[in-house]
């Protein structure tokens, strides 16, 4: 009976010492480095309203045209095993000015090597003011998993507010690409909920 709280209590002195500290970083690796590259932000986390893991992606890089500034960001919700539905990206453009020029008079396009998209038009539209007063437009379009897969693998795509167009970098598609990465197995595994 002694002999094992003596095996017991040096084994937790050898667990809680700085040695064994530092055995315990080697057993847990660093992850490889994603093949994407991109400078964007990617993080997956708890969404209370739904109850499921939620990823994000927040880009830093602005897409310019003219005196126009847009940021992209997009999010997906994991689905649940048992419940498997085909999944769908929420992808926002959003503007932020000093003088409020409202998004939710224009269309949202998204146009893939000289191709448009089928949702012309299905965008959601927000507005709010921010603590210093500026004016925060966003135009929000539900991309499915296919429709997605589509925009990630052209070479060119231009989202098209209104009169304005917005070329997307290749920083922007491979942070796109990663996303879609992420959102699931291939379609032909999923089933349908109905």
């Amino acid at each position: 009976m002694r002999f094992t709280k003596f095996i017991l209590c040096l084994t937790i002195s050898l667990a809680c010492s700085p040695a064994g500290f530092a055995q315990k970083k080697t057993l847990c690796p660093a992850p490889p480095p994603s093949p994407y590259k991109h400078n964007a932000r990617i993080v997956t986390g708890f969404d209370a309203r739904t109850n499921l893991m939620r990823t994000t992606l927040e880009h830093p890089r602005a897409i310019s045209h003219g005196n126009s500034v847009v940021y992209l960001s997009a999010a997906f919700v994991h689905q649940d095993p048992k419940r498997p539905v085909k999944p769908t990206l929420d992808v926002a453009f959003a503007r932020s000015s000093r003088e409020p020029r409202s998004l939710r008079s224009h269309d949202l396009a998204l146009i893939c090597d000289g191709r448009s998209a089928s949702f012309i038009g299905a965008a959601r539209f927000q507005s709010r003011r921010d603590a210093h007063g500026m004016a925060q437009d966003a135009a929000i379009v539900t991309l499915s998993y296919e429709e997605l897969l589509n925009v990630t693998r052209a070479q060119k795509v231009v989202a098209r507010i209104g009169g304005e167009e917005f070329e997307l970098t290749r920083n922007h598609l491979e942070a796109l690409r990663e996303l879609a990465s992420l959102m699931g197995p291939p379609p032909s595994r999923w089933r349908v909920a109905e």
